[in-house]
């Protein structure tokens, strides 16, 4: 995949993310309460300390879960796939990303299960994690 395609991706990805952190922190005129999406998962941790956010991962779909954070309150230490073997003897795959908490305060991860397809972005799930620093 050339740079060029990678880039626009991350375009598409950047927008789209945006788009629904707008959607979360709207607030209506006149009083109308704040539009709120309930995050998926909450986690609390504490400041220099590492957290493990893990999917499930397919081979076979094209599709992957893609991560946007708030670098100034956490940073992404690194991404990789897991395995693990059941009692079976079947093998079952995780996306797993690993975060370092920087800053106190709250932040939110958004998680996207997305591949591309020719007439676009196509997306199966979207997360949103909710991180306590404290």
């Amino acid at each position: 995949m050339n740079l060029k395609k990678v880039s626009l991706m991350k375009s598409l990805i950047v927008l789209m993310i945006i788009g629904a952190l707008a959607t979360y922190f709207v607030s209506g005129c006149g009083g109308e309460p704040k539009i709120e999406i309930e995050p998926t998962e909450i986690i609390e941790t504490r400041l220099n300390q590492e957290f493990t956010l893990s999917r499930g991962y397919d081979l076979n779909s094209l599709y992957a879960w893609r991560e946007d954070h708030d670098e100034s309150m956490i940073e992404l230490v690194d991404t990789a796939i897991d395995s693990t073997e059941r009692d079976d003897g079947s093998i079952v795959l995780s996306q797993e990303f690993r975060f370092k908490a920087l800053k106190k305060g709250k932040t939110v991860i958004t998680l996207l299960h997305a591949r591309y397809a020719t007439d676009g972005l196509k997306i199966a799930q979207q997360d949103f994690i909710l991180i306590d620093i404290k």
